[in-house]
């Protein structure tokens, strides 16, 4: 998954009920980050993060563990060659072309969902989310990581080429049937055996 924050991912991503109909392992260190700072006491009363600049180094420790742990979930899927839904911004192209370069020599296909939402869009869903208790991380970040994105979407489309899905949720009551198109694409394509050397490799070994 690559969109901004706020743009909807996780929306898409649980739409799509990928983890729940086809087991695949979802990857988001925000989610660990989350409830790492709830059991730290580091949220409001609506369990919205905190983003208070004297608690800086605490949310640094606790954001490498949420890291670390998010790191070791998926090493642990990888063993068993399980689906993974990574779900992150993409807002760095060359860590993101590096781990699909590590999971395609492992005998992985992949593919990338982009979620499009302009920058007032995302941050005011942001905003929206953080009133409800999720994660916030306010305008500033928002817009950094928005930027950030806009210049890594050039060598990710060339990368993942025809498996680049991009699905515009600035109207709200479109972005079902965009949803819906991708889904059939990615559910098709997911219950297909991996073609490739290294897959039919291991298929073979394990």
């Amino acid at each position: 998954m690559a969109g901004a924050p706020g743009a909807g991912k996780s929306f898409v991503a649980e739409s799509m009920a990928l983890p729940a109909q086809l087991g695949y392992k979802e990857i988001n260190s925000d989610i660990e980050f989350t409830r790492y700072m709830k059991q730290a006491g580091l949220t409001d009363d609506n369990g919205a993060v905190i983003l208070n600049p004297k608690q800086e180094y605490e949310r640094n420790v606790v954001r490498t563990v949420a890291k670390r742990h998010t790191k070791a979930k998926q090493g642990h899927a990888m063993v068993g060659r399980l689906g993974l839904l990574i779900d992150g911004t993409g807002a760095n192209s060359s860590k993101v072309l590096t781990q699909k370069q590590t999971l395609e020599a492992l005998g992985y296909e992949t593919a990338m969902i982009y979620v499009k939402l302009g920058l007032e869009g995302s941050i005011e869903s942001d905003k929206q989310r953080g009133a409800v208790g999720g994660r916030s991380i306010g305008p500033e970040l928002v817009t950094a990581k928005y930027n950030e994105l806009e210049r890594s979407l050039k060598p990710l489309k060339k990368s993942f080429g025809k498996m680049f899905f991009e699905i515009d949720n600035s109207v709200r009551e479109k972005t079902p049937m965009l949803i819906r198109k991708v889904e059939n694409v990615i559910k098709n394509w997911s219950k297909k055996l991996p073609k490739n050397k290294a897959a039919k490799t291991w298929l073979r070994n394990n």
